[in-house]
């Protein structure tokens, strides 16, 4: 498998946190040749737990990186729907960083709308003025197609102003999250997707077979896609 390949389909979980792992580290030390701050989007879901095992073990220029979320549910972080929390809880600890290094959500906020325009201020002191795009965004898709939050035939999708958009109706619990705009996604210099699970293969296969873009998944541009054999198993 070539480390810049476009789609990766490896049978064992561990094997393909490795590879990501490795081609994250890649990304990171040529990026850190030309800027001062990597910036690197996070989702929730299962991509959490394919970064723990390997996260811990690369060697990167740790106090240069500032992660982020590519979306985040407006609950408090005390809630299980927090991805900040479970971050916090499984990885962050894990890992030689402080606060500064990561960029969050204000929970405490009185609105969604108020959430998402205080974290779109957040991320724009992180980025360059001469570079207003981010580096690396790590994606994860749902059963639906989604990803960040980003659902199907949902206004949130044609939002093109700004970094940041909120949803206060989500198809999927809870129903307020604040999320990049595809616009946002689409202009970040790397963009890699984790898809595991047979529940996903039929996605999987309309869009990368048949080119659909029916789905939000199919309107990234430029995936690098990660697969396990049952995503990939209608490939």
């Amino acid at each position: 498998m070539s480390s810049l390949s476009n789609i990766n389909i490896i049978d064992d979980n561990e094997i393909l946190s490795e590879k990501l792992g490795y081609q994250l580290e890649e990304i990171v030390l040529k990026l850190i040749k030309e800027k001062q701050l990597i910036t690197i989007g996070l989702s929730g879901g299962s991509l959490i737990d394919i970064l723990v095992t390997i996260l811990p073990r690369l060697q990167l220029p740790w106090a240069h990186l500032r992660f982020f979320f590519v979306d985040e549910r407006f609950v408090s972080f005390t809630s299980d729907d927090s991805t900040y929390s479970n971050y916090q809880t499984k990885l962050f600890k894990k890992l030689p960083i402080t606060e500064k290094n990561v960029i969050q959500i204000d929970p405490d906020l009185k609105s969604v709308e108020q959430c998402a325009q205080d974290y779109e201020n957040k991320l724009n002191e992180i980025l360059d003025e001469n570079d207003q795009t981010f580096d690396i965004v790590l994606l994860g898709m749902g059963p639906d197609g989604h990803t960040a939050s980003l659902f199907p035939n949902h206004s949130a999708l044609n939002v093109n102003q700004g970094l940041v958009t909120f949803v206060k109706d989500s198809p999927k619990p809870p129903p307020e999250r604040v999320t990049l705009t595809l616009n946002t996604i689409n202009k970040s210099k790397y963009k890699i997707v984790v898809v595991t699970g047979e529940s996903k293969s039929t996605i999987v296969k309309e869009v990368l077979n048949d080119k659909s873009t029916k789905y939000p998944i199919g309107q990234v541009n430029d995936l690098i896609w990660y697969l396990d054999k049952d995503a990939a198993s209608k490939l």
